[in-house]
């Protein structure tokens, strides 16, 4: 009988190849929403004036890069989008792994597998809202691409402290400085939180007495004038000309902000299972049995500072009158990191592999919900080729309108598998619509709605 040669880099592919097409399949069904509609340009002259209108009038998007992104890709076709995005989702796992580990990943054995599926199965199962974050185009550039820089300069610090020294050039210091400008730039959120790791980086690399690149300090300008171009784009004057729409929220005390917060900060944690506290948790248990000895490990310090950067990014949204589950998606990831390196020290020290024991838990709670999750999407895809088949046979058939459903969007296992979906269909976006439908559609105003943007049932 001949015996299977089966070859741990194949186990990696498979479990690669898996993830990439679940990715896929979810971006490509996932019908196009109310942003790709308001902001699609025919020509790149339309494209270019909007970005210097962002730049310095206003903007619908506080967070202007991937809002550029998002007009750039109007001419070129969404399929770019479809096609690149599940292998950008994939570099954030890898990423998140070599932050966690400061290495990559050896395929020749199988003993970084179940971390890496840990990973793939952490990322589709517990980021927040992840239609709008995953798979939802403007709110992954929003979200998921606006981190990968953000990623790559962590993955640059972890490797530093390690021990590896990068030689600069002044290439390379050009390319810092505006990976750094565009990371600052992308999100009002992960960016201050950039300034401040990479503060903290630097400071601790002097107290090591830890040699570094001088390409560093071109990111981290970079980073900071990123940060104040952003602040003082047109999308930030267009946020603060509206905030009449939130003076009452604006004229609450601090702590009446808080409380109000905290029900949504407790949303949040809910639908996350909890999983911020448990590893808060975690390191504080570490921390006791070890009477403080632990401090001197890095990795500790490294996870216990991540966990502390997740509760930051999490809590400051108190100042903010509209938090959705989104927002977190920055937090999360940070959860992630400390979460994983939380379970290293603790197999480390009592000699329990917890890592297989939670990949092989979420791996058959993957399968369950399986078809709990892509049922919605593909209920979605549906209802939105039935309305255009619609529209479309009332243009064959001459007809001046036609009337429409606004879609109906399934639940899914969880508050945050649950798609968010933006309708295109809004009054004030009438005359575009019939531009581009050619053909006037008719169809219930919000107001008439018991729900608006996206009924659950």
């Amino acid at each position: 009988m001949t015996k299977l040669n089966f070859k741990p880099k194949n186990l990696y592919l498979i479990t690669a190849l898996i993830f990439i097409l679940f990715i896929l399949f979810l971006t490509a069904i996932f019908p196009i929403s109310l942003d790709e509609l308001r902001l699609s340009h025919d020509t790149w002259t339309e494209v270019f004036k909007q970005i210097y209108k962002t730049l310095t009038t206003d903007c619908p998007r506080f967070m202007v890069i991937p809002y550029i992104l998002l007009l750039g890709l109007g001419p070129v076709g969404r399929i770019i989008f479809i096609i690149l995005n599940p292998f950008v989702q994939l570099f954030i796992i890898l990423g998140l792994f070599f932050v966690i580990t400061g290495r990559k990943i050896d395929f020749k054995t199988t003993k970084d597998y179940y971390l890496l599926l840990l990973l793939c199965l952490l990322y589709l199962l517990f980021v927040p809202n992840s239609s709008n974050t995953l798979f939802w185009m403007s709110g992954t550039f929003c979200y998921s691409w606006a981190f990968v820089l953000v990623l790559i300069l962590l993955c640059l610090f972890r490797k530093t402290i390690d021990g590896k020294f990068f030689t600069s050039s002044f290439l390379k210091q050009v390319l810092m400085f505006i990976v750094g400008f565009i990371a600052g730039m992308s999100n009002e959120n992960t960016g201050p939180m950039l300034l401040g790791l990479f503060i903290l980086f630097l400071l601790y690399c002097k107290y090591k007495k830890i040699k570094i690149s001088s390409f560093y300090y071109y990111a981290l300008a970079g980073v900071a004038l990123g940060i104040l171009a952003m602040f003082g784009s047109g999308a930030n004057k267009y946020r603060l000309y509206h905030t009449w729409q939130h003076t009452e929220w604006i004229a609450l005390s601090i702590s009446d902000k808080l409380f109000i917060y905290f029900h949504k900060f407790n949303a949040f944690l809910q639908t996350s299972f909890w999983l911020p506290v448990i590893t808060l948790l975690g390191y504080l248990f570490v921390l006791y049995e070890n009477k403080l000895a632990i401090v001197k490990n890095k990795n500790f310090l490294l996870g216990f500072l991540f966990c502390g950067c997740g509760f930051v990014l999490a809590l400051v949204f108190f100042m903010s009158p509209e938090v959705g589950l989104r927002v977190y998606y920055s937090a999360v990831l940070f959860f992630f990191i400390s979460f994983i390196s939380l379970l290293l020290i603790l197999q480390k020290l009592y000699k329990i592999n917890l890592i297989k024991y939670f990949a092989l838990g979420l791996f058959i709670l993957w399968l369950v919900w399986l078809p709990l999750i892509t049922i919605p999407y593909v209920s979605l895809y549906k209802a939105d080729k039935q309305r255009r088949q619609t529209i479309e046979r009332a243009v064959k058939n001459n007809k001046k309108e036609v009337f429409v459903n606004r879609m109906v969007v399934l639940r899914g296992p969880t508050d945050n598998l649950t798609i968010l979906y933006y309708d295109i269909l809004i009054p004030h976006l009438d005359n575009k619509l019939e531009k581009d439908f050619k053909i006037k559609l008719l169809y219930e105003e919000p107001n008439k709605l018991s729900i608006l943007t996206a009924p659950i049932i």
